[in-house]
C-alpha cells in the first residue's frame, strides 16, 4: 500500500498521436464491428501462487488493484514463490524507484497483470512463460511497500492500444481481477479471506507430441513428450518392430 499522496505512477513517455481522416464509411464499420481489443475476453487468470496456498487479499485505498499477502498470519509472504497466472509473454520487468522491483506480462487481447515490490524477478523481457511458471518471489521493494512484504497486483487492460497497461495510480487502466471465475477488487476497503489458488498443473495446451526413433540394430523406439516444455512423458519404448535391416548413417 502507498504511502499518503504517493503514487507508482511509471513515468511512460505520452502516447504518439495519430491523425487521419475519418470516412463515414469507417465510422459505420467501428460501430457496428468495434474494436478487435474492445471484442476480446479477459484471459482466464488464477491466482498467482502454486496450488493450494492461501492468501488473503485486500483493496485498501487503491481499488480495483489488490494487496495480497499470506494466510492465516501473513507469515511467510517475504519470498514466496510468484507464478503466472495465466500463458503471456513478458513485456516489463525491471526495478523502478517507487515500486521496486516489478514485471508486467502480456495475456493478449489487450490484457496485461502488473506485480510489483517483488522481492526477486526470474523473467526478463520477451520471455514467454505458461500458467503457474515461476516468476520471481514476493517481497518489499520499492518506498511505496512501507517495507511490509506483499504482492501489489493489477490487471490492465490496453484501453488506449499503446501495448502496454499503465499502472499504479488513479485513473490507470487497471480494471478489476477475475481469479478462478471469482471477480475482486470492486471497491475500496474490501478484503477476501482464505482464497485458494487453483492455479493447478493441466496439460500443456499443445498437448503431447509424438518422437519415433531407431536403434543400430534396426529395432524402432517411441517417446512421448509434452510439446510446450519438450519433458518427456512416456518411454522410450523400445518395439519388437524392427526396420528389417541395419541403418546406416547418412
Amino acid at each position: 500500500m502507498p504511502a499518503s499522496g504517493t503514487t507508482w505512477r511509471n513515468l511512460m513517455p505520452p502516447s504518439t498521436l495519430l491523425r487521419a481522416v475519418v470516412t463515414t464509411a469507417l465510422v459505420a464499420a467501428f460501430s457496428v464491428f468495434g474494436t478487435a481489443s474492445h471484442a476480446m475476453a479477459a484471459p482466464d487468470l488464477q491466482l498467482p501462487f502454486p496450488c493450494g496456498q492461501k492468501w488473503r487479499l485486500d483493496t485498501w485505498a487503491h481499488a480495483p488493484a489488490v494487496d495480497m499477502v499470506k494466510e492465516p498470519d501473513q507469515h511467510g509472504t517475504d519470498g514466496a514463490t510468484l507464478v503466472a497466472p495465466a500463458a503471456g509473454t513478458v513485456n516489463q520487468s525491471y526495478k523502478h524507484g517507487n515500486a521496486g522491483n516489478m514485471i508486467q506480462i502480456n495475456h493478449g487481447g489487450g490484457y496485461f497483470t502488473t506485480y510489483i515490490h517483488l522481492q526477486s524477478r526470474a523473467v526478463s523481457v520477451g520471455d514467454r512463460v505458461q500458467r503457474g511458471a515461476m516468476i520471481g518471489k514476493v517481497g518489499k521493494t520499492g518506498e511505496t511497500s512501507n517495507g511490509h512484504p506483499h504482492l501489489h497486483f493489477e490487471l490492465g487492460r490496453d484501453s488506449d492500444g499503446n501495448g502496454s497497461a499503465s499502472w499504479g495510480f488513479a485513473g490507470s487502466e487497471r480494471v478489476k481481477p477475475t481469479f478462478n471465475g471469482v471477480t475482486y477488487g470492486q471497491s475500496n476497503n474490501q478484503t477476501w479471506r482464505n482464497v485458494e489458488s487453483r492455479n493447478c498443473s493441466a496439460p500443456s495446451p499443445e498437448g503431447t507430441a509424438s518422437v519415433y526413433g531407431v536403434l543400430p540394430d534396426g529395432r524402432l523406439t517411441y517417446t512421448a513428450i509434452d510439446a510446450a516444455s519438450g519433458k518427456r512423458t512416456h518411454g522410450a519404448v523400445v518395439s519388437t518392430a524392427t526396420l528389417g535391416f541395419t541403418p546406416k548413417a547418412m
